[in-house]
């Protein structure tokens, strides 16, 4: 949802009267109480209301200590699955979403994440890779079925899309990808559609694509087998159509700490210093949303990646643009990785 600070939060020097005033008006029965830092700091129902009138309380005196101080809430690092789960088993209909900081950036309702719409445009996995990096576990088996929790990588990348309405799959398999089309088959078990390509030389990250592009009449997304993600898909597709872009790439903030003063300098004069900067970049998340249109650029039967994608779309002028991954990632490509995976499935997926 586009979250409103107006309909549903309430400063902590609010009188009780101004709190009835906001849960009369976002008809939630609650209210999130903020600090002047919009941090999330309690929550005050009708009902602590209530107790609080029968206990003598002016409606005139303030919150303070009216409020709830030990609330529940998620984080924005969580999947909207286990928001949901959550929900569930507390037997609540909203929970508010936190960032780092405990600033306040989202609240959920269950009514809104309960079910979504079954969605036809496809989702484009690339589950090919050879996986050299986590040797020895990918001697037997491809990257995308080693299992984080309970369940292979791919089978957790399908059923975040299932969860958002996305049933029409298409796999591009290489090495061993017998293993993987033999778990899945067809999808039918898993209650989605599964087709596959099968690629008989390296086409790079993009080439497959062109091989059923005749598939594609709408836009589709495009996410590497290796990645373990909390997106909301729902509104990552949204973002790419509302925003008209042609190709859309999910992107993670990374952030380099350089330990030492930073001159600049020209020729041999400092024009400036900096001590101890931050440099702040976007990086490829691995997930995309494409556009049909596009899909021409792709070289058949040659290499080609991503990466040439955005490039020969912005070189074409078609309209490239990012969108910001604030939701749990992971780049499951190293032994570490792998490790780190298996420990936040339970943290930030599963109850």
């Amino acid at each position: 949802m586009k979250f409103s600070i107006d309909n549903y939060c309430i400063g902590t020097n609010s009188t009780i009267k101004e709190a009835m005033k906001v849960i009369d008006k976002n008809l939630t029965g609650g209210a999130l109480v903020v600090n002047e830092n919009n941090e999330l700091v309690g929550t005050i129902t009708d009902g602590d209301i209530r107790r609080a009138i029968l206990k003598g309380r002016s409606i005139n005196e303030g919150i303070e200590s009216t409020y709830f101080k030990n609330f529940k809430f998620v984080t924005e690092q969580h999947s909207k699955k286990k928001a949901k789960e959550y929900m569930l088993s507390n037997k609540i209909r909203q929970v508010p979403v936190i960032d780092k900081d405990k600033k306040l950036i989202d609240l959920y309702f269950l009514d809104d994440i309960i079910s979504y719409d079954k969605k036809d445009n496809y989702v484009f996995i690339l589950a090919g890779g050879l996986g050299t990096r986590l040797r020895p576990l990918t001697e037997t088996v491809p990257k995308p079925m080693l299992t984080v929790g309970d369940k292979p990588i791919l089978e957790l990348i399908i059923e975040q899309f299932k969860e958002y309405g996305y049933r029409n799959f298409i796999v591009s398999l290489n090495y061993k990808g017998e293993i993987i089309e033999e778990y899945f088959k067809d999808g039918k078990e898993f209650d989605v559609s599964i087709e596959y390509i099968r690629e008989t030389k390296k086409l790079g990250t993009a080439g497959s694509i062109a091989l059923v592009k005749e598939k594609f009449t709408k836009p589709f997304i495009v996410i590497n087998g290796d990645i373990l993600t909390g997106i909301d898909f729902e509104k990552f597709l949204n973002h790419h159509i509302k925003n008209n872009f042609n190709i859309t790439v999910g992107v993670r903030n990374y952030e380099i700490n350089v330990p030492y003063g930073v001159l600049v300098t020209d020729n041999m004069l400092i024009e400036s210093l900096e001590e101890k900067p931050t440099y702040k970049f976007h990086i490829n998340g691995g997930v995309y949303a494409v556009n049909p249109e596009i899909i021409k650029y792709i070289q058949e039967d040659e290499i080609y990646n991503m990466t040439d994608l955005i490039e020969d779309a912005m070189n074409n002028e078609y309209k490239s643009g990012i969108y910001e991954i604030t939701e749990y990632w992971t780049d499951i490509g190293q032994i570490e990785d792998y490790k780190k995976a298996n420990t936040d499935i339970h943290k930030f997926f599963k109850l």
